[in-house]
């Protein structure tokens, strides 16, 4: 009996000792915060960890808890890729109060949207409408004024290089509407036509729209690069209506030797492409306000929420980034990077 005393007491101690350390080393561990949240959006993006879209999911990320509510990137950290639809179709059965999407525009991709309408579920559009959708807002370019922006440039170009007819390829993502090409397209025609007295006989340039069928920017680089083994066919400038293929057509022109002869005009202004501007490897390229494609996204969907409605079209500024303005936009982020 006395042992087996002896034995309860020492085991009584030493849970004692275990239970005090165990209790002092949980005082010193930072509890996380636990953030309650009125609304659960989704951002669904076809390349959502690419720069043009990281710019705008944190712009939309920092307008989201503005109105207490938790944007979450559907594609990131899930371990394997899926595609746009695939990611629309998690976001709608996971029930989410609002749904911002970029993707595909196919009958499948607007069958999951009027799903996710019937279901109670607002649903945003950014950059490549789909119009055959009962989504609540589109939030996008006004094609016709960037393919008046295109148009300036292929007149400064033209008047550079002496070339009165350019041949020109548009490559735009396999995604965008038929609509949308032809808008930039009927632009570009539009100045040409203004330009020679509104003259309807008057020789307009050879425009071609090059729709790039790409699943991931591997398959996209390819595709550009097939564009420059038909020499015979190479288009005196380019416009790229994507920031991958605007990197893409870049890399090429340098591979191939062909810079100087193949001018690009490109699109977003990233590190890469700033620098390309400045080197003039790129003549110029359209910057877009992806602060505000981000936050009017997000403004929208708590309007639907909050009203039952909102615009059903809201556009986002562009503008032309040249030499002289590249030149400017890379020592303002130096200075940056020094001052910090």
């Amino acid at each position: 009996m006395i042992v087996g005393t002896m034995i309860m007491i020492i085991a009584a101690v030493i849970t004692g000792i275990i239970f005090k350390t165990i209790t002092l080393s949980l005082d010193n561990v930072e509890h996380e915060e636990v953030m309650d949240y009125d609304r659960h959006y989704a951002f669904v993006a076809e390349d959502s960890e690419s720069d043009f879209w990281q710019e705008v999911f944190n712009a939309a990320d920092e307008q989201a808890k503005e109105y207490n509510i938790y944007l979450e990137d559907i594609g990131s950290d899930l371990g394997r890729e899926y595609s746009a639809e695939d990611l629309l179709r998690i976001a709608v059965n996971s029930k989410m109060d609002g749904i911002v999407f970029s993707g595909g525009s196919s009958d499948k991709v607007a069958s999951l949207i009027n799903k996710a309408v019937d279901d109670g579920i607002g649903v945003v559009v950014l950059q490549n409408d789909v119009e055959r959708s009962r989504r609540q807002c589109f939030v996008g370019l006004n094609y016709y004024e960037l393919g008046q922006m295109y148009a300036l440039q292929i007149e400064r170009l033209t008047e550079a290089g002496g070339e009165e007819l350019p041949s020109i390829d548009i490559l735009v993502d396999s995604d965008m509407s038929e609509g949308a090409s032809n808008l930039i397209v009927m632009a570009i025609e539009d100045s040409f036509r203004e330009k020679s007295g509104e003259d309807e006989e008057a020789a307009l340039p050879e425009i071609k729209v090059v729709r790039i069928e790409a699943e991931d920017i591997f398959s996209a680089e390819e595709s550009i690069r097939n564009i420059f083994l038909e020499k015979d066919t190479l288009p005196n400038i380019m416009l790229c209506v994507n920031s991958v293929y605007t990197r893409c057509a870049y890399q090429a022109v340098v591979d191939y030797n062909l810079v100087g002869q193949i001018q690009i005009v490109g699109y977003f202004a990233n590190d890469t492409i700033l620098d390309a501007v400045d080197k003039q490897v790129i003549f110029s390229t359209i910057s877009v306000d992806t602060n505000e494609m981000g936050k009017s996204c997000i403004q929208a969907l708590y309007e639907y929420n909050n009203m039952g409605y909102t615009n059903s079209y809201l556009p986002v500024g562009i503008e032309i980034v040249d030499q002289a303005k590249a030149h400017q936009l890379i020592d303002e982020k130096t200075n940056r990077g020094q001052t910090k």
